[in-house]
């Protein structure tokens, strides 16, 4: 079973055209732009749809990203204590009501993916980061050094 692809999805939530989906695809080719971001642009969907279409793809497949590219959604920290993202190697990045997107590294994630969803009483997905960026995360973003 292949993955379903970003435009897919979210054209199953808004109802966009193959036309559009084109022009989405165009635009991102020169402007290197997420194809969410350019949608939106375009005033076919809104934030919400970006992120339904991208937890589900997050269901199918967990995503490699680049974390200081992908960034940190400042709200997203307070569903998890520093002293859980440290001991359990994960960064939220993103929140959206009882939907949490947390990075994590290769070996942190399948711990995390059982012991977590418990513990924060929310849905979970992951990313994947290295654990590097992971720890530079926390401390940036929970303040002080990581221990």
């Amino acid at each position: 079973m292949r993955r379903a692809l970003f435009g897919e999805l979210l054209s199953g939530l808004v109802g966009l055209s193959d036309h559009d989906i084109s022009e989405v695809l165009e635009d991102q080719a020169i402007s290197h732009r997420r194809f969410g971001e350019i949608a939106m642009a375009f005033q076919w969907c809104r934030p919400q749809h970006v992120w339904q279409a991208w937890w589900a793809q997050l269901e199918q497949s967990t995503q490699r990203v680049i974390l200081p590219t992908v960034g940190v959604d400042t709200q997203a920290l307070g569903a998890l204590p520093r002293a859980l993202a440290e001991e359990y190697a994960v960064i939220p990045i993103r929140i959206y009501g009882e939907q949490l997107v947390l990075a994590a590294t290769d070996e942190s994630q399948p711990r995390a993916s059982v012991e977590l969803p418990q513990l924060v009483r929310k849905s979970i997905r992951f990313v994947l980061a290295p654990e590097q960026q992971i720890r530079d995360a926390i401390a940036a973003h929970y303040g002080g050094e990581a221990n």
